[in-house]
């Protein structure tokens, strides 16, 4: 089952060439990497492309979203965990 590119939206699009260039990458790396490093320079470039790949898609699935470019306060506070009280701990015994 394969792609329709003619079909496919823009955000869609860039995803897919973004998957290529990484996959690019992937195998530049493999070509390039000296003996017995093979994975470790795959996931160098997997870390340093695939991360990217993924920011791109993240931002155009909010961008393309109606509600992504609001503007205005949060709905509510987000209060951080309240660290532990101290006269909770358990008392030594010796």
């Amino acid at each position: 089952m394969g792609l329709d590119f003619g079909k496919l939206s823009p955000q869609e699009l860039l995803a897919a060439e973004s998957a290529v260039l990484v996959m690019r990458s992937l195998m530049q790396a493999v070509k390039t990497a000296p003996h017995g490093q093979g994975m470790a320079c795959v996931e160098t470039a997997l870390h340093e492309k695939g991360f990217e790949h993924l920011r791109t898609m993240l931002t155009a699935a909010a961008a393309s979203h109606e509600g992504a470019q609001k503007k205005g306060s949060a709905v509510g506070p987000a209060p951080a965990e309240k660290p532990p009280r101290s006269t909770g701990a358990r008392k030594r015994t010796s």
